[in-house]
């Protein structure tokens, strides 16, 4: 089956033809509107986690906390302590306070399996990759993740922040 870009295909469409189009990939999960009420958003793709606009995720909710570690709930004073000591550092730094904060498992350490001290930051709909928070308090907040138990592949942490 040949494939089409989908812009083409909607800028060749009658209105009522485009309509039908989107009804069928919102139908299908293929795109998704915001559903942040606020937000003007549409025709997000599906692989879209986050809406580019306003950061709200596909159910409508701002960037919140979301763990996907695979030995299960990560003790709450754990994610105290980090996000405590990212707030810090962003204050100390002077440096615009991102919505959220992600961090990914890395073994790169010399066979150590443990959480890598470059973030992503996450300011509504825009990710800025790779922030270093290397020798920090948010480096060894990381550590003592890593002490509760040992990430493994794919494995991630976003954490919120307050304004």
């Amino acid at each position: 089956m040949p494939t089409l870009e989908l812009s083409e295909l909607l800028n060749n469409a009658t209105d009522d033809q485009a309509q039908a189009i989107r009804a069928a990939l919102y139908a299908s999960g293929a795109l998704w509107k915001c559903r942040n009420p606020s937000c003007s958003a549409e025709d997000l793709p599906r692989q879209t986690q986050r809406c580019d606009l306003c950061g709200h995720d596909r159910k409508g909710r701002p960037q919140g906390d979301r763990t996907t570690v695979s030995y299960g709930p990560v003790p709450e004073e754990l994610l105290t302590a980090l996000r405590e000591a990212l707030v810090e550092w962003f204050t100390d730094r002077d440096r615009p306070r991102p919505d959220a904060v992600t961090f990914h498992y890395t073994d790169e350490n010399d066979g150590a399996h443990d959480w890598s001290d470059f973030g992503d930051l996450h300011f509504g709909g825009r990710t800025e990759p790779d922030c270093d928070f290397s020798f920090s308090p948010v480096a060894e907040a990381l550590i003592e993740l890593t002490d509760f138990e040992a990430p493994s592949a794919r494995d991630e942490i976003t954490l919120a922040l307050p304004r």
